[in-house]
């Protein structure tokens, strides 16, 4: 998955090859069929996904946004290191 928010975004992915030029040459939202990328009157941003079968189809920002604003409700980020210790609760360390 590929997320294009500006025009320079989607010029260095065609640069660098990792998209062909037909492949975002007339782009539309899989999902509400809206214009995207070059297509829009401005520039629209977009994600591009390639699955695992070299299959690859576009989404605008919108209906895209469950997987790019995605946050794990069970698993949130650490903001604690692992190997803090809290000197309150370590009793088992003896110092000298």
């Amino acid at each position: 998955m590929h997320l294009f928010e500006e025009e320079r975004d989607l010029d260095l992915a065609i640069q660098s090859g990792t998209i062909l030029p037909e492949q975002v040459a007339s782009t539309r939202c899989q999902s509400c069929d809206g214009a995207l990328g070059f297509g829009a009157a401005a520039f629209e941003p977009f994600i591009f996904v390639i699955d695992e079968n070299d299959q690859d189809w576009t989404m605008c920002c919108e209906c895209a946004g469950p997987v790019i604003e995605y946050v794990d409700a069970f698993f949130p980020p650490v903001t604690r290191s692992h190997f803090y210790v809290d000197p309150e609760e370590d009793d088992d360390l003896d110092y000298f």
